[in-house]
């Protein structure tokens, strides 16, 4: 009992140590905006192969104006949702007065619209987070 003042600190202290630092993606460098996607639907179906997710992070200040867009990717869908995307950009592309969003949509192999965002998803500014849920409707 009389080690345990010595030992009880040093015990904390290892273990601070041993935690390790949370670690940026590689790709990801000072300057660098990331926005986390995870976009999904509800309807209980797995797409056939050759279905492509698009997410786009947009910025929708101007309401008489098309959305100007900052990052884009598209990404064959394999398996069923959720799905998961990563979009990185300049932060110099940013403008703090601004309004962004994030939309998505989900194309069949010929191109055809079979699910899509019908609702504003703030990201990045106002107090929005930099990650975003995206919940998909079927247009059909």
């Amino acid at each position: 009992m009389r080690f345990a003042p010595i030992i009880l600190p040093a015990a904390l202290t290892l273990a601070a140590c041993a935690t390790p630092a949370p670690v940026a993606p590689p790709d990801v460098t000072t300057g660098t905006t990331v926005v986390h996607v995870t976009a999904f639907y509800r309807e209980r179906i797995m797409l056939p192969p050759g279905h492509v997710l698009n997410v786009r992070v947009e910025d929708v200040s101007l309401a008489d104006a098309p959305a100007r867009v900052l990052a884009e990717a598209n990404e064959p869908i394999a398996g069923g949702p959720p799905y998961r995307l990563t979009l990185a950009f300049s932060s110099a592309e940013i403008d703090p007065r601004h309004t962004y969003a994030v939309r998505a949509d989900i194309r069949d192999p010929s191109g055809a619209l079979v699910f899509v965002t019908d609702t504003h998803t703030p990201i990045l500014t106002n107090g929005a987070p930099t990650s975003a849920e995206i919940v998909l409707k079927s247009i059909r």
